[in-house]
């Protein structure tokens, strides 16, 4: 792995009586940022194994954990320009392994085992080793996703907000029809590619919010288990 494709990730959970104060921060600070790409929905599907290694890790906060999620755009039904993606996590840095997949949730013949089964073919020989055991589908998560980058291209800004949860569990077929909110917030997230962490830190430290933990898997989990 090159350490150039590392990245550090901050993220900061935002009240949203408290929204607008963080977007003036924002377009206001010395660094200039500005919409990068245009808004848009975010859909992940999350995979873990049956023992919820995966959930027990990042609830447990352990240095060096990992993701596994099929991510596509816009519509929820609409997954033909899907992406597999393995998140690894170090200390902090992160890195992915992104693979394009053909990936369509909206035929109601095929199950989940038939789509993992597709996913994983589609990977070459030396690539499948990536995955492990997570082949079980979990849970959906949809967001709305504004895009910010500083003026000079180092720091980059994303704000996720509407965001709910599709329970995939005890489903044999995708469940995109009953989504549960997650909360009345929005999550920040303060982006910096390796070598530029001193750029990063300062920007933190102007921020009228604190940094905390935080995983939308996690967190749907939890809601998923309650509701």
């Amino acid at each position: 792995m090159n350490t150039k494709e590392l990245r550090f990730e901050v993220k900061i959970p935002v009240p949203l009586s408290q929204l607008e104060e963080m977007l003036i921060w924002l377009r206001t600070h010395p660094l200039m940022f500005r919409n990068r790409y245009k808004d848009r929905y975010v859909n992940s599907l999350y995979l873990d194994n049956p023992s919820m290694s995966i959930y027990e890790e990042n609830l447990s906060g352990v240095s060096r954990r990992k993701k596994v999620r099929i991510r596509w755009y816009k519509a929820l039904d609409n997954t033909r320009k899907a992406c597999l993606e393995f998140k690894h996590r170090l200390s902090g840095k992160g890195y992915k392994k992104t693979f394009q997949i053909e990936f369509d949730i909206s035929n109601s013949i095929v199950n989940w085992r038939e789509h993992i089964q597709s996913s994983y073919a589609q990977l070459s020989d030396h690539d499948k080793p990536n995955w492990g055991n997570e082949l079980t589908p979990i849970l959906i998560c949809r967001y709305y996703r504004q895009y910010f980058e500083s003026a000079c291209g180092l720091v980059r800004a994303t704000i996720d907000s509407k965001i709910q949860v599709y329970d995939q569990r005890n489903h044999d077929k995708p469940n995109i029809e009953k989504g549960v909110p997650l909360g009345e917030y929005v999550l920040l997230e303060l982006k910096a590619n390796h070598g530029y962490e001193k750029e990063l830190s300062a920007l933190i430290a102007t921020c009228p919010m604190r940094p905390s933990r935080h995983s939308k898997y996690v967190l749907g989990v939890r809601t998923l288990f309650w509701c």
